[in-house]
């Protein structure tokens, strides 16, 4: 029975002994390959710079994450643009929510309570697609630096609202390399509905309509703007 616990004791030391061993070998097979080619290089100037060269850029890969959430930081939350006054007929639209994740699928039920709660406008969710004014789904888009966009159709003769698309894009919102908490992903949504009810973005002041961030929820002038916007 003590031959057998020896034999336990030494399973692990021997383990440890050869993970040693390995990365001793791997340590002096580096530098001996450094070193050769440090005696054959031409310039040792150059060959030094650029071994100096490489070892600095080791920490920018520890930084990666960090430099894609200062991106998620500025971030435009869209490049939406429409013409001044287009609106629905009444502040009232029915929304069905086509996204099936259950992140962006509650960002939208939050969203539509947020601004349901506002009293300027009021969001009806559906269950059945072909009876919404409003389509709220997601994709993932790379090749754009928005995290969402709303699809406006509008009759041109009198700027009455017909159908809107919104998208929230999971390429940038669902990645926590940039950064985006779940309150961000629901200012995000409330943006787009913003837009959906006919509201432009705002950078004049701390509004979720601002174009880039989406660090703020709905304020007291986006609900007057609403309002103003339904008044006539």
């Amino acid at each position: 029975m003590k031959q057998l616990f020896k034999i336990l004791f030494l399973i692990p030391r021997l383990i440890v002994n050869i993970i040693w061993s390995f990365l001793k070998t791997i340590l002096v097979f580096t530098i001996l390959i450094l070193l050769l080619l440090f005696l054959i290089s031409p310039n040792k100037d150059n060959f030094t710079s650029d071994i100096s060269s490489q070892l600095r850029k080791i920490p920018s890969f520890f930084k990666s994450d960090l430099n894609l959430k200062e991106m998620g930081r500025k971030l435009a939350t869209d490049s939406y643009q429409h013409q001044e006054g287009n609106r629905w007929e009444t502040n009232s639209a029915k929304v069905y929510i086509a996204s099936t994740n259950s992140t962006l699928k509650e960002a939208y039920q939050s969203a539509i309570e947020n601004w349901n709660a506002t009293g300027s406008f009021h969001f009806t969710i559906v269950s059945d697609q072909a009876a919404a004014n409003i389509i709220a789904t997601d994709h993932s888009d790379s090749q754009t630096q928005a995290a969402g966009v709303a699809e406006t159709q509008t009759n041109a003769l009198t700027n009455r609202i017909s159908h809107v698309d919104v998208k929230l894009n999971t390429y940038y919102l669902l990645n926590e390399q940039y950064g985006y908490t779940q309150e961000r992903i629901i200012h995000t949504a409330e943006h787009e509905l913003g837009h959906a009810i006919g509201l432009n973005h705002n950078d004049s002041e701390a509004s979720v309509m601002e174009s880039s961030g989406s660090y703020h929820g709905i304020q007291p002038d986006d609900i007057a703007a609403v309002k103003k916007l339904y008044s006539s």
